[in-house]
């Protein structure tokens, strides 16, 4: 259920809705703040003397912090907004599928190998294709993230599981990377909580969210040093409440 709030006395307002609205009043002035600093930078890209160049690097600055401000926003937004699943009959093989193609070309320029263990006599089954993709996109884009110093191997797997009389999709997202201390683990779903230094805190926490709208979850392991490994577990019987862990 949505968070609510009172306003004004007696009416109930969504927060979601607030949340949204705010963004996009934010947002517009935003967006014009940054066309006229890039115009700012296209003008003085040529600076020579010592003035224009410290001019042009405070240009450069408040373009970098108002791009960062925009995708904190936009995360904020996908984080806020209320998610009304549109399921259908889809194959997690092929969302993975997609997701190792796309994000192949920037992950061998890292020195990291894509591999795919998929199963697959996984049949097809009931959840929002776009959601879940962005559910793996997440997880993948912080597995690429924590690889980028020295390369590695990022593992994508899927897999059938029947516990506790239900019957599991699970699609793994697997890297050979810097791992995540216990403490960052404890924080790891948290809104606004992030171990990468220019990361939003958000996109974890709204892959959470999702995959409980599809009555799912993600559990997480992790050693210091050697990889993580996030597993998102998808009931093949369609959406419901979140699952029991």
């Amino acid at each position: 259920m949505s968070p609510r709030a009172k306003v004004s006395g007696d009416w109930d307002v969504d927060v979601a809705v607030l949340a949204g609205s705010l963004v996009h009043e934010i947002k517009n002035p935003l967006s014009t703040l940054n066309i006229n600093a890039q115009l700012l930078l296209e003008d003085w890209k040529d600076a020579s003397g010592a003035r224009e160049t410290r001019t042009l690097k405070r240009l450069k600055v408040i373009v970098a912090e108002v791009e960062r401000l925009e995708r904190i926003l936009q995360s904020f937004l996908r984080f806020t907004e209320r998610h009304e699943l549109n399921l259908k009959v889809s194959s997690l093989n092929e969302v993975v599928e997609d997701l190792a193609e796309f994000i192949g070309p920037e992950a061998s320029k890292a020195s990291i190998q894509v591999r795919l263990g998929l199963d697959r006599e996984l049949p097809p089954f009931a959840f929002d294709p776009d959601l879940i993709r962005q559910v793996f996109l997440n997880l993948i884009l912080n597995a690429k993230a924590a690889m980028e110093e020295r390369g590695g191997e990022l593992i994508l797997r899927t897999r059938r599981l029947e516990q506790d009389g239900r019957v599991w999709a699970v699609g793994e997202v697997i890297d050979t990377g810097h791992g995540i201390s216990r403490a960052a683990r404890e924080r790891l779903f948290q809104p606004y909580f992030s171990t990468k230094a220019n990361g939003t805190g958000l996109g974890l926490a709204t892959s959470k969210r999702i995959t409980e709208e599809h009555g799912g979850r993600i559990e997480v392991s992790s050693e210091e040093g050697k990889g993580s490994q996030f597993s998102v577990h998808l009931p093949m019987c369609g959406a419901g409440g979140p699952a029991e862990p």
